[in-house]
């Protein structure tokens, strides 16, 4: 299986492809007979007769990454009862080499949990900050603050690039707060386009709500610069590796990046990745006129991943490849996150658009030699992505797999141009197989 480089996380665990045999002899044999893994576990029958332990994880309500032909884990993710690894660990510890020595110093996560103590690795966002810092920040989101209470945080902390308990300093603050107002009044403006019958009009208008919205994008405004006078870092980063001028770019506001680059922002990778998200060609192209080299591997799949019915979607798709040379089988080198849910390491653009259902768009990729047997780090190919869930659900819920409309024709479209409904990923399962096991969401799959 293809590969790339890889890079796990602190306390992954990898079973080698020798010891996968063996793992799963052992899950089978002690899974079933114990009382809380007995009551959680998916589908008895199959468990005891997988022949792929990829899919004995899946069936314990644990999906695990792969390197080559490695199984890598993190089976101490979440504390939460639906995530079993502290139950079923002991049944493959001897077989499991963890990935980063020394990443689980005092001993086991797993003692940490049967010991009561919380595992959720908040402390590693939470260094360095103080309740005045925390309590600042938090107060940003509510209220204008003045310049003079920024200086006094300041001066207690000795900069103004402190953090809150989430990492974020005042200007990563100010940034996600002000993206997230120029959408609302984006929104807004849009709603107040068109009343109810769909015609032009504004008689349905709250007052309240307009001056309340006025308010919030006064405040946010006022924050921002705020922050900005105290110059503060630019190159910051959040815990998702945003930076001020990322999140800018991804508001698709182009005067929100100029006031950014105006203050000393850079131009780097993850700002242009931004404002492919945003579906802003003219964003895109700004940001691109002199930085072309910073068109990475994820970009593509990262403008594929959008909801199929935003417009300038396929747009954006056609610059990316024939202006700005975007490689259509470049493979993303981490997951990518689309609406419906997330496309797997080693992704591609035909995949992201075929999970999205844009019937336009996969038949763009083909049309522009988009490989239709390309598959991820997982084993899925395109077909898989829109056949059903490809990914097992976070402890406690996450993200459902769902059919749109044209669902049904990108599944034809694939097959018709030789995809293969036989075709398994790690945990052998088949477009075909997703397609049988997926639950009804709506009339696309009422359909099938």
């Amino acid at each position: 299986m293809q590969t790339n480089a890889f890079v796990s996380e602190p306390g992954a665990f990898r079973i080698r492809a020798a010891d996968h045999a063996a793992a799963l002899k052992s899950l089978q044999r002690g899974c079933p007979k114990h009382m809380v893994i007995a009551d959680y576990l998916q589908n008895p029958e199959e468990f005891a007769s997988t022949r792929y332990l990829a899919r004995a994880f899946e069936l314990l309500g644990t999906q695990c990454d792969v390197d080559g032909g490695d199984l890598v884990l993190v089976p101490f993710a979440s504390s939460e009862s639906a995530d079993l690894s502290v139950y079923y660990w002991d049944f493959i510890e001897t077989l499991a080499h963890e990935e980063n020595p020394g990443s689980l110093s005092e001993g086991t996560k797993l003692a940490m949990i049967e010991a009561g103590e919380d595992v959720d690795d908040e402390q590693d966002a939470r260094h360095h900050a103080s309740e005045a810092a925390d309590d600042f920040i938090s107060e940003m989101g509510d209220r204008k603050i003045t310049l003079a209470e920024l200086d006094a945080v300041i001066a207690s902390e000795g900069s103004v690039d402190f953090c809150d308990y989430n990492g974020d300093t005042p200007l990563l603050a100010a940034s996600t707060s002000y993206r997230w107002a120029i959408s609302a009044r984006a929104d807004a403006q849009m709603d107040g386009d068109t009343d109810t019958d769909g015609d032009e009009g504004d008689d349905d208008d709250d007052p309240e709500e307009e001056a309340y919205a006025a308010q919030e994008w006064e405040r946010n405004v006022h924050n921002l610069h705020t922050v900005l006078q105290r110059r503060p870092d630019m190159g910051a980063r959040n815990r998702d590796g945003s930076d001020a001028l990322g999140l800018a770019a991804e508001s698709g506001s182009v005067e929100f990046v100029d006031l950014l680059m105006a203050h000393g922002a850079t131009v780097n990778a993850g700002a242009l990745q931004g404002a492919v998200r945003s579906l802003s060609l003219d964003m895109v192209r700004k940001l691109a006129q002199h930085h072309a080299h910073l068109a990475g591997p994820d970009l593509l799949v990262g403008a594929c991943s959008a909801y199929s019915i935003v417009p300038g979607k396929l747009e954006m798709v056609r610059y990316l490849v024939e202006e700005l040379g975007c490689d259509v089988n470049a493979r993303a080198t981490k997951v990518a996150s689309a609406f419906k849910g997330p496309v797997g390491r080693l992704g591609t653009a035909l995949m992201a658009a075929a999970l999205t259902d844009d019937l336009a768009l996969v038949q763009y990729l083909l049309s522009a030699g988009a490989d239709l047997h390309a598959a991820d780090a997982y084993g899925n190919t395109a077909l898989h992505y829109c056949s059903g869930q490809t990914w097992v659900n976070e402890p406690g819920g996450g993200t459902l797999w769902f059919a749109l409309d044209d669902n049904p024709k990108v599944i034809d479209l694939l097959r018709s141009h030789g995809a293969d409904d036989g075709a398994r990923n790690v945990a052998g399962r088949t477009p075909a197989d997703l397609l049988a096991s997926r639950r009804p969401h709506g009339p696309a799959d009422e359909a099938d």
